[in-house]
């Protein structure tokens, strides 16, 4: 039982979880614009995840953003390697439009860690802005990258999508915010520290019902696709109504993360 638990913890430490989500999301994508099934931006998406996150969490705690101490660090941090080499595969497969906007994600990731050399600030100290970097890079991620690389036009479903995206993001967020509210700073300023857990859980339900709402303005979308996202809205609604400060941390990394994952898999069944 130790064991299983080292692999699961393991599993999500080392954002094993958080590139699947992301995986997930960019396959709805493929699934509600009808594209094939496109191996090259998957994967770039799911290693690249990977390496960013790992990257995002843990250099904080490395001598110059890259050399860690701790022995479970360095494993993950080894597997981050090998990861790093399968993505970069993956990226230089990418047409040209594709790598040029994967590419200045990459950058904002890089400076939302690393301070600028200008300001000696990265964004994470930016007040506020956390979560819409990270409802932006997603959204871009996961609805712009796999249309770019199937040479799809920009049309208004597009827009909607993103919007929509965007929105879900934000909204699953909110659950991982009022979990570190024992453990963020002050000025960091996050939704719940500036409206309280009471009234950020109405604004994630009333983000929700948005969610929802958007999917009526996609021209040509399967019926059958918006019945699904019906209850993913419903999902996201739950998550956010039974999350506290006081939650194991697997109920936001893994169960609420895990939303995305059962989205994708819904739009197969149906």
């Amino acid at each position: 039982m130790k064991l299983l638990k080292q692999i699961f913890d393991f599993y999500l430490d080392s954002s094993i979880h958080v590139a699947l989500a992301v995986y997930a999301l960019a396959r709805i994508t493929m699934l509600s614009f009808g594209l094939g099934y496109d191996e090259v931006i998957s994967y770039a998406l799911f290693f690249g995840t990977i390496v960013e996150y790992g990257f995002i969490k843990y250099s904080s705690l490395a001598k110059h953003y890259l050399f860690v101490d701790k022995k479970y660090l360095k494993i993950i941090q080894f597997f981050g390697g090998i990861c790093f080499i399968i993505a970069a595969y993956y990226v230089f497969r990418l047409n040209y439009k594709t790598l040029f906007v994967a590419g200045g994600l990459v950058v904002l990731a890089f400076l939302y860690v690393v301070p600028a050399l200008t300001t000696k600030r990265n964004i994470r100290s930016l007040k506020g802005i956390k979560i819409y970097i990270v409802g932006l890079t997603w959204s871009v991620s996961t609805v712009i990258l796999p249309l770019l690389n199937n040479d799809m036009p920009m049309q208004a479903n597009v827009y909607v999508e993103v919007l929509q995206r965007f929105i879900y993001i934000i909204a699953i967020m909110i659950p991982f915010e009022i979990r570190d509210l024992n453990t963020d700073e002050a000025w960091l300023r996050t939704l719940p520290q500036v409206l309280g857990v009471r009234w950020v859980k109405l604004l994630g339900t009333l983000l929700a019902v948005f969610f929802c709402v958007l999917s009526l303005f996609k021209y040509n979308f399967a019926y059958k696709y918006q019945l699904v996202e019906l209850g993913v809205g419903g999902l996201i609604i739950l998550s956010i109504l039974f999350a506290t400060k006081n939650r194991s941390k697997y109920y936001a990394s893994f169960f609420v993360e895990s939303i995305s994952v059962v989205w994708w898999l819904a739009m197969l069944l149906v």
